[in-house]
């Protein structure tokens, strides 16, 4: 679509060309008329313009950081193919001003420098790469938006795309060629399709109202389970809560992720199980909680670098992966590979 309209707006330029000898010749502007010719350039436009906006020969020279002889030679060549002067000039002016074909041909003039500029932009735009990231929910949530913040502050040319997916949906699209890497934690499935190496580990922490009262690190037997709100969607945390309460004990909330825990003001003396990644983030949330640290907790869990098997992570990717690898060393409770 991009390359039709360019292609258009091309053809009605040209059009235009025609159109101003036309005029300049159904009014006589001129005393010469060329419809052939050399193609017309950004040099002369930028030639054009250097004139009328500096008023002068030897200024417009200057700007353009040419002799004057030169910017007349340009001048000329543009006049021969539009097929008139389009400059008053001479000895006693002042300052130059258009002629009448000047004045038919400055509005075209105006267009090719749009055209130019939005064809920059076009060209620019190519140039960019996409960095595609899939992530898990948790990560996309709490650990990785200060890095695509990051990322983004350094206004590469690259164009971010990022989303977030179970772990088994991830790795079939990085094997599919679907995305540059995903960051997944929990158990990877075999592909050959794909490479996957340890990233980092998370631990988890209790978070709990601040009225009640608890001494570091806390043990398991001191919570009760009927005030527990579970995150179950963490295998980590089931397995440490099926351990310690039972698989038959019944929690106060179950919840899939942390974000849905977010929903409940911490009150009373519910409790909750959280990633490390989680912990800054509900501080910032919830004024009266507190997280502390347990005699036991659930055991770390594993996030994976996954990406398509055999290719090279672009330089775009080795940066967000630096910039991951800054966030983390500042969040307790996390640990780069």
């Amino acid at each position: 679509m991009r390359n039709n309209s360019f292609l258009n707006c091309g053809l009605m330029i040209a059009q235009d060309i025609i159109l101003v000898k036309l005029i300049i010749m159904r009014y006589n502007i001129g005393t010469s008329y060329n419809y052939g010719g050399n193609a017309m350039t950004n040099q002369d436009i930028e030639t054009f313009f250097a004139v009328l906006d500096h008023g002068t020969m030897t200024a417009a020279a200057e700007a353009l950081f040419i002799t004057q002889p030169s910017l007349s030679a340009r001048l000329r060549a543009l006049e021969d193919e539009v097929g008139a002067p389009l400059f008053h000039r001479g000895k006693g002016l002042r300052r130059i001003t258009l002629t009448d074909a000047g004045q038919h041909f400055l509005p075209l003039a105006r267009r090719w420098q749009n055209l130019l500029a939005e064809t920059q932009t076009f060209a620019a735009a190519e140039k960019r790469e996409f960095l595609h990231v899939i992530a898990a929910y948790t990560a996309n949530q709490y650990i990785l938006p200060p890095v695509y913040q990051r990322f983004l502050e350094r206004e590469l040319p690259v164009n971010l795309w990022v989303e977030s997916m179970r772990t088994d949906q991830a790795v079939s699209a990085v094997a599919r060629g679907d995305a540059d890497m995903a960051i997944v934690d929990g158990s990877l499935h075999y592909d050959l399709q794909i490479e996957a190496k340890p990233l980092f580990r998370e631990g988890f922490f209790l978070v709990v109202p601040k009225t009640v009262a608890l001494t570091e690190p806390v043990e398991a037997t001191t919570l009760h389970v009927q005030d527990e709100i579970l995150i179950y969607g963490q295998p980590e945390i089931l397995q440490w809560h099926d351990y310690w309460f039972g698989v038959d004990a019944r929690p106060l909330l179950y919840a899939d992720t942390p974000q849905l825990a977010e929903t409940l003001p911490a009150c009373g003396k519910r409790w909750s199980i959280i990633p490390a990644g989680a912990t800054e983030p509900y501080l910032r949330m919830f004024s009266n909680v507190q997280v502390l640290h347990l005699a036991h907790p659930p055991a770390e869990r594993t996030f994976y670098l996954v990406t398509p098997k055999g290719r090279a992570l672009s330089a775009a990717a080795e940066t967000l992966l630096d910039d991951l690898r800054t966030q983390i060393q500042h969040v307790e409770g996390i640990t780069w590979y």
